[in-house]
């Protein structure tokens, strides 16, 4: 059932990026026009004036909060890479559609206190307001968080992005923010949250997102180390004995301990300089590199401060590779 002063813009589903892929991402906050946009079913424009927030569930005081009610509640800024886990029907290809930007909204926690969420309440579902179908399924965008993350410092109902407000494609005017855990669970043009005490049942917790394991199945949740080489890309010019340098981007939910950089192929590694981590943040790598002439494969891997590391391949965050060639 459909709101009042809502309307599809593009129904489908939809995905924008830069053509230079992860070789456009060469600032630490990353522009609008540079980073990725993916939705299942298509875009929604949502008049602000029309927008409501309904959270319900196992609270002690359901709640009705319009725009107006968001803005004058305490925000709070937070950067935070953010990343899509790929295809839900193709876990394992690595599409590495990634940014790093400034949200700010208001707590998600202040929001489930004001409607006196209860004790026995795990999980805290939340439902976009868009509607369409993706791969034969046709129902509302549903996601959840266990109460431990939906009441944690960073997760927020963003209403804005770099300093501006959220625009319909970006989910406005509210979306759901979720640092640290993949993009599918930052709910674009939120419009309801339910506590509960179980797992949301819909087909975006139960039949996609969901990665199988030894010992059972993982929802698709907290971002796995990844890192990409920005700087060379396959179209530099790059000349046999000229120092340069090899940089890029590592991030995930836990903060990235040691990169490493391999010029061969991945026939030897060499460590790299990590910059620091600022909230949730992607960190800045670099290596300086004095190239040979002739073709080379450069791959460049991540370990968390857990020991986590990147599969080589086969992955959402396996290994990245950039082959380059050297003039003589």
């Amino acid at each position: 059932m459909t709101r009042t002063g809502m309307h599809m813009i593009k129904k489908g589903f939809s995905f924008q990026g830069p053509a230079e892929g992860v070789h456009a991402l060469n600032s630490w906050i990353t522009p609008e026009d540079d980073l990725f946009l993916v939705t299942h079913m298509g875009f929604l424009n949502i008049d602000p004036d029309h927008w409501h927030l309904d959270v319900d569930g196992l609270v002690d005081n359901p709640t009705r909060l319009r725009l107006s009610d968001l803005q004058a509640m305490p925000q709070r800024e937070y950067m935070s890479f953010h990343e899509c886990a790929g295809s839900p029907l193709a876990p394992t290809v690595a599409k590495r559609r990634i940014g790093n930007v400034v949200w700010k909204g208001v707590p998600l926690s202040l929001v489930l206190e004001r409607a006196k969420i209860r004790t026995d309440a795990s999980y805290v579902w939340t439902s976009g307001l868009e509607w369409g179908e993706y791969a034969e399924i046709e129902e509302a965008y549903q996601k959840d968080l266990p109460i431990e993350k939906a009441l944690a410092e960073e997760v927020i109902l963003a209403l804005e992005i770099n300093g501006r407000p959220l625009t319909p494609e970006r989910g406005g005017p509210v979306r759901l923010v979720v640092p640290g855990w993949y993009g599918t669970n930052s709910v674009k043009w939120v419009g309801s949250i339910t506590a509960a005490n179980r797992r949301a049942s819909g087909a975006y917790t139960t039949r996609f997102y969901n990665d199988p394991t030894p010992s059972g199945v993982k929802p698709v949740w907290s971002v796995a180390p990844e890192s990409v080489i920005v700087s060379p890309s396959p179209h530099d010019l790059l000349l046999a004995d000229v120092p340069t340098k090899i940089w890029g981007w590592a991030w995930g939910d836990r903060q990235t301990a040691a990169v490493e950089v391999s010029v061969d192929g991945g026939g030897s590694w060499q460590r790299a300089t990590v910059g620091p981590r600022e909230d949730r943040s992607w960190q800045r790598f670099e290596l300086p590199w004095i190239p040979a002439s002739g073709q080379r494969v450069l791959l460049c891997r991540c370990t968390n401060e857990l020991g986590e590391g990147q599969p080589p391949s086969d992955a959402r965050n396996a290994v990245h590779s950039v082959q380059v060639q050297i003039g003589a």
